[in-house]
């Protein structure tokens, strides 16, 4: 790096270093470091020292290692490190029931058929062990961070799930003040605000906890003006995010345009709720005054491509993505619920090719682009760019490592082309949080998997048993 003109001082490399300060827990030796941070400093050969959970010195490993006294040392051998990726819409709740949804049913069918008949009766052991596969699939894929727009029952099983693979979350309660045709999804307006108050002073946003709480609603019509009105205000007085579902589908914008005589996101506006601590998942029909407005706002927007695929909802034929980007909206990442695999780098490669392939243009979405959105966009989406997103002094030692024993990083040119259009998730090898290694040469380190594995299979099968359904298998299984 110095040989290409950049400065040898420690305070402008980022280093950090503080002679005092030299003892630290762990040190990360000859990475290829992508640091995402404000210039996207690329290091050739880096080390990072963490102590205290936080990153202490990051820089050339020839300039940082020396002055390094490390509990322990690991070198990565040249292998591409990077911050974990923010998965930043996950419906954890649900993972329990995979592979029962058929491919031929609506988002309509879905619910009547599978998702209502599983929240009516879902037991606090169906809800920890979605919660703990939900987990563990998004560690393995990378990602270090995720959050909800509130689907808990029991919002105490779900972070006891997320504790125990050692990730951090941003969970909430179920809560939904219009009546969907279901007792247990339904919320007063004053007990959907007490539950708000009562999840964010026992999981305070403001803290060191890995899982916290903000204010997150499900949104899509089913919660009223009085609820958006004042979980906002909440969300404005506690100086945290607020996540919730928006335009989703073209049947929101009818619902808006014959209820208020606007457009969803114009209806917000008029509400006064739009602004930069608003987080708004799947905005997928909205047309140019909508962007203009959460443009102007501030607001952050959360791209669900694979769930909203699956489901036909237009999501790269009517989607606006990149004129979002192009606007200075922050996009980030999410895989949503039970559509696939909790796979941020599957995520990004969908953002990065599909625009590309539906307008016929180059380029649309970046590799570089997506890669932002798949970290440290997904950290100012949930308010927590001053945490964790990017590789900086100060901030947590969330860290991803991948492995060079596969062929996908090979050759060795753009790491960031390589890492989003060819090893995405099949190469992450190591996984930290915090300092702590989680996920170490693709074995949990916190947990038994296997135990957990039979756990989360016995569940699912009493979930089949219980809902009534069959696997929706077209071929024919013989027992």
């Amino acid at each position: 790096m110095g040989a290409a003109g950049m400065s040898v001082h420690g305070e402008e490399l980022g280093l950090g270093l503080d002679k005092p300060m030299r003892k630290v827990d762990l040190l990360l030796r000859h990475g290829q470091v992508l640091t995402m941070d404000g210039q996207r400093r690329i290091y050739a050969d880096a080390a990072i020292a963490i102590r205290d959970g936080r990153i202490k010195a990051i820089g050339p490993d020839r300039q940082v290692a020396s002055d390094m006294d490390a509990e322990l040392v690991r070198d990565v051998a040249g292998a591409l490190v990077h911050p974990g990726f923010v998965d930043a819409h996950v419906h954890p709740t649900m993972d329990i029931m995979r592979g029962l949804v058929p491919e031929s049913f609506d988002v309509d069918r879905m619910w009547s058929d599978i998702e209502k008949p599983f929240l009516a009766g879902k037991t606090l052991e169906e809800e920890y062990c979605a919660c703990l596969l939900s987990a563990m699939d998004m560690v393995a894929n990378g990602s270090t961070l995720f959050a909800d727009t509130g689907g808990c029952i029991d919002l105490d099983a779900c972070v006891r799930a997320i504790n125990k693979v050692g990730m951090r979350g941003l969970p909430g309660y179920s809560l939904r003040d219009v009546h969907m045709g279901l007792d247990c999804h339904y919320t007063p307006t004053d007990q959907c605000l007490d539950k708000l108050r009562d999840q964010m002073s026992r999981y305070p946003f403001h803290s060191d906890l890995p899982v916290r709480c903000v204010v997150e609603l499900g949104g899509q019509g089913k919660a009223t003006d009085r609820l958006l009105v004042e979980a906002k205000a909440l969300a404005d007085e506690q100086d945290v995010p607020m996540i919730m579902h928006q335009s989703w589908g073209e049947v929101e914008v009818a619902e808006s345009m014959q209820k208020h005589g606007k457009r969803p996101v114009e209806h917000l506006a008029d509400l006064g709720i739009l602004g930069p601590n608003l987080t708004l998942v799947h905005m997928i029909p909205v047309d140019d005054r909508e962007i203009e407005l959460v443009a102007q706002s501030g607001a952050c927007v959360v791209h669900c491509p694979a769930a909203a695929a699956k489901h036909a909802m237009g999501v790269f034929r009517m989607g606006r993505f990149p004129e979002m980007l192009k606007a200075g909206i922050t996009v980030a990442l999410g895989s949503d619920g039970t559509n696939g695999r909790h796979d941020v780098p599957r995520m990004a490669y969908l953002a990065a090719v599909m625009f590309k392939e539906v307008r016929a243009q180059l380029p649309m979405i970046t590799a570089h682009t997506a890669l932002e959105m798949a970290t440290i966009h997904g950290a100012r989406a949930l308010g927590m760019q001053d945490e964790v997103g990017s590789l900086e002094v100060g901030k947590r030692a969330d860290i991803v490592i991948h492995t060079l024993d596969r062929p996908e990083p090979h050759p060795r040119f753009d790491p960031v082309e390589n890492l989003v259009y060819f090893s995405l998730s099949r190469t992450v090898d190591t996984v930290i949080v915090g300092g702590e290694i989680i996920y170490d040469h693709g074995q949990f380190t916190l947990i038994d998997a296997d135990q957990a594995y039979a756990r989360i299979d016995a569940c699912g099968e009493s979930v089949k048993n219980r809902i009534g359904t069959k696997v929706p298998s077209p071929w024919p299984v013989i027992e």
